[in-house]
């Protein structure tokens, strides 16, 4: 697995990946209450954004690491967004992407123990940002 700074796991095979929010990212959501896909087929640039997810709070956007095109999107997130809440890294994925610039790859993603070092460094500002709140 790899990881974006925005809190994007990318489960990379070949040509292909998977693409889902990390339980950070999920958990930093709260509860997500509708997601916009794209198409099947779609294409995108390299930090352009794939998909918005909406919380009763915001709407957020993920955007897509390296240039691809989308092969098939989790349509039950339309039903049951808040899936990607519960399960993540299973039932939860986004899209499936065919990789249409694999060279960047090694350069934009995070291997698992810079994105843990970088996650901390979110979470150590969420909690000074709540600190103090439940005293």
């Amino acid at each position: 697995m790899k990881y974006t700074k925005g809190q994007v796991w990318l489960k990379i095979k070949g040509q292909t990946a998977t693409i889902g929010l990390t339980s950070l990212g999920a958990s930093l959501a709260k509860e997500i209450v509708h997601i916009d896909l794209p198409e099947d087929e779609e294409e995108f640039a390299a930090g352009k954004p794939i998909a918005t997810y909406e919380t009763i709070k915001s709407v957020n956007e993920i955007t897509v690491p390296i240039g691809c095109k989308i092969v098939h999107v989790n349509e039950k997130l339309l039903d049951n967004p808040s899936t990607i809440n519960t399960d993540c890294y299973g039932d939860g994925w986004i899209v499936r992407i065919e990789l249409l610039d694999k060279e960047k790859e090694n350069k934009e993603l995070l291997d698992v123990k810079e994105a843990v070092k970088h996650y901390k460094k979110i979470l150590d500002k969420e909690k000074e940002r709540y600190a103090g709140i439940y005293d």
